[in-house]
């Protein structure tokens, strides 16, 4: 693998793909994952290998062009991307992504009862007019949300990352987010993103960016909690808080409304999507600077949701 790692450039591409055509005539071939991707990707005519190998025919890998920066739709030049292990760590984004949406239903779940399950009883008028009710149960309350839910991410994430290191290591962490084969198809093609990023790099910063989704949906879990008379009912509606946004944007793919809803939806699921959007379609059209709008704007809703919350049970049997 380490032979077939590293500045990307037309050697090493050659390299890379000779030894993977070898290795498919070889008597009992194992499939190569990173092999096929880069052959697949970079050579126009990796096809052609397969019928010279049943034909036994030689191939001259001398001829061997790789596709231009151009033809790949590649935003920065090949000299500035690393080319690495990439296999394993698509895997690792498809698991976060995928806990993520069981988390954030998880949260939901446990929260939506928080406020609602007291209302539900009819125990509001006895808790909420003792002496500190309205004030410290619902701030403790508020907190006891938070604890919840941050203490399942923490969970989460800290077995998945064990499990990913333990069988897999940490190589091709430095691999140039560009060169994830995975994310270059006829939907997207991540190499048209302009930042310089590694997978490690893109790794920490989508579990930040989903980290400050579970601190909005849990505000709105706890806005709706305090509104609502039924813990399902709660549920219900902060489920859709999860689901809505994402949907909607389907239907609105541009324009304003887009970029709205861009704000509220907290899914990861299409990683690559997003890092294009967040680079090309955003309010301000960089990905560092719309990225950071985003979670300024998701924690400045959420503070607005939990204060309306604390005013909402405050005003409770008043």
């Amino acid at each position: 693998m380490e032979e077939h790692t590293g500045q990307l450039s037309n050697e090493l591409l050659i390299r890379t793909i000779k030894d993977y055509t070898l290795d498919v005539g070889a008597k009992n071939p194992v499939f190569n994952v990173y092999g096929y991707y880069v052959t697949s990707h970079f050579d126009p005519k990796f096809r052609d290998y397969y019928f010279n190998l049943k034909k036994e025919e030689t191939i001259d890998f001398s001829k061997i062009t790789p596709k231009s920066q151009t033809a790949l739709g590649s935003y920065l030049p090949f000299k500035e991307l690393k080319l690495g292990n990439f296999a394993p760590w698509n895997q690792l984004f498809l698991v976060i992504n995928s806990a993520y949406i069981l988390l954030l239903l998880l949260s939901v779940y446990f929260i939506a009862p928080v406020f609602s399950g007291d209302t539900a009883k009819n125990m509001n008028p006895i808790l909420l007019t003792t002496r500190y009710g309205r004030n410290k149960l619902t701030i403790a309350k508020i907190i006891s949300s938070y604890l919840i839910s941050t203490s399942a991410f923490v969970t989460f994430y800290a077995i998945i990352l064990a499990v990913f290191v333990w069988y897999f290591g940490l190589s091709g962490w430095d691999t140039s987010v560009q060169l994830n084969l995975y994310w270059i198809n006829n939907n997207v093609n991540i190499m048209a993103f302009p930042e310089k990023l590694t997978l490690l790099g893109t790794f920490i910063n989508l579990v930040i960016y989903q980290f400050i989704g579970l601190i909005l949906i849990t505000a709105i879990t706890i806005l709706i909690s305090s509104k609502v008379k039924s813990p399902l009912t709660g549920f219900a509606l902060s489920a859709a808080s999860v689901f809505v946004p994402s949907f909607l944007m389907d239907i609105f793919q541009a324009g304003i409304p887009h970029k709205i809803l861009s704000i509220l939806s907290v899914s990861t699921a299409s990683t690559p999507n997003i890092m294009l959007k967040l680079a090309y379609d955003g309010f301000f059209g960089s990905f560092w600077v719309d990225g950071l709008v985003i979670v300024m704007i998701r924690l400045a809703f959420a503070f607005l949701c939990l204060y309306l919350a604390y005013l909402s049970m405050k005003r409770v049997n008043q």
